[in-house]
């Protein structure tokens, strides 16, 4: 727990508290302005570009991260890595325009709102190819966090300036994708400094896919159980029933990020200590997992005490039905967090990537069936309650797999694993 760790969560607490709390201050802005149904569309195409920037991301926030924090004292390994992660997201950037084109002319709400796609594939591609996987891996983000939070606040205030009316859903997007896209820029210059220059390569890409892709299961097999919903409801509910859970949906997910960057910062420190010190990366484990549930149960409790309150004052009129909603997603701020230190931080650092992922893709299954049947019957409630059951599974199926095994990070490893 020394100074450089305490330094690079208070820059990521920067980055999360602009990530996840502007959005909850220019919500009520843009739900009063755009109306229940107009923003409910652009919930939808805000949605999907978040779905697609988690594809082009591809888990290198996971993979790569891990990869640098074992390289961190080799710059030319470094050059390397990022040289084949940006190569493999141009790829993967290609595919998402094509899949992008094809989805304006067969989902419904993109066929009526046309003008809302390219603002998502703009937000989605400048949030996808972000390099703060690097900065993360070095235990270097304070420079990286400071521009990040700048751009978002001149974002902000460029929707108050330029987004008036109920027909300025798409230059909202656009704004949006500004601060990240220039992040971007700055980032990959501060990259370059520190390493020697590797232009984007498809082969090495194609090396970066290749190594990444059980972890991209982990993050695609997540997507589909925590970041998809809005998009499956938006294909039988109409638009303002979809803002209902959509404003529901951000509001809890707004108190989630409350603990983002313990996960973020512990995860590439407790990586670290597992080459070198297995007793320290445990202690590591401890200290997160002490935090990420004391913050959890907070939010939790809180949410549920205080819902219709949240929603009167973050969504407004018309938007009454989403406290029930938001009643519901109360489990889950302290479930993602006990399923986030058992898994995306010890199960991934003790190399379960296997396991894990098999984790992963029951939840995703198990998501997809209460979508199409709790939230084809209860609408907006019966989504809810399938993200719940979901996270439930990887949290229990997690604690039982490290139970079975006897890894659980409070248990002191033998002589022989620690040696």
């Amino acid at each position: 727990m020394n100074r450089k760790l305490w330094e690079n969560l208070a820059s990521l607490y920067g980055i999360h508290a602009f990530n996840y709390l502007v959005p909850l201050l220019t919500l009520p802005y843009l739900a009063r302005v755009l109306g229940p149904e107009e923003w409910g569309a652009f919930a939808f195409a805000d949605s999907y570009a978040r779905f697609v920037s988690l594809a082009i991301e591809y888990g290198f926030g996971l993979s790569a991260t891990r990869d640098v924090a074992r390289s961190a004292h080799d710059s030319l390994a470094r050059g390397r890595q990022l040289s084949g992660v940006f190569g493999a997201q141009l790829l993967l950037g290609a595919v998402a325009l094509a899949i992008t084109t094809l989805f304006a002319r067969f989902m419904p709400i993109f066929a009526s709102h046309r003008w809302l796609l390219p603002g998502a594939f703009f937000l989605a591609m400048s949030q996808g190819v972000s390099p703060m996987w690097y900065f993360q891996g070095i235990e270097r983000v304070r420079l990286m966090g400071a521009l990040w939070i700048l751009g978002r606040f001149l974002g902000v205030g460029a929707l108050f300036v330029f987004v008036h009316s109920r027909g300025d859903g798409p230059i909202a997007l656009f704004i949006q994708g500004l601060a990240p896209f220039v992040a971007v820029l700055a980032g990959v210059l501060l990259a370059y400094r520190d390493t020697p220059f590797f232009w984007p390569s498809i082969r090495r890409g194609w090396m970066a896919l290749h190594s990444g892709g059980a972890l991209f299961l982990f993050r695609a097999g997540t997507t589909l159980y925590s970041s998809s919903n809005v998009l499956l409801l938006g294909l039988f509910a109409p638009p303002v029933t979809v803002a209902w859970f959509a404003g529901a949906e951000k509001l809890a997910r707004g108190a989630i990020a409350a603990w983002g960057p313990i996960n973020l910062v512990f995860y590439p420190r407790i990586n670290h200590l597992m080459a070198t010190d297995r007793i320290g990366a445990e202690r590591a484990a401890r200290w997160s997992a002490w935090l990420m549930m004391t913050a959890g149960l907070g939010m939790g409790l809180a949410i549920f005490s205080s819902a219709p309150l949240i929603v009167r004052l973050a969504l407004g009129s018309g938007f009454e039905p989403a406290s029930r909603v938001l009643r519901v997603m109360a489990a889950l701020p302290p479930l993602i967090a006990l399923s986030n230190v058992l898994g995306a931080q010890w199960m991934l650092a003790l190399r379960l990537d296997k396991e894990l992922n098999w984790i992963i893709c029951g939840a995703a299954l198990i998501n997809l069936a209460g979508a199409f049947t709790f939230g084809r019957w209860y609408s907006a409630i019966g989504m809810a309650t399938s993200i719940v059951v979901a996270e439930a599974f990887v949290a229990a199926a997690t604690l039982v797999i490290l139970r079975m095994r006897k890894l659980e990070p409070w248990r002191t490893a033998p002589a022989e694993i620690a040696a």
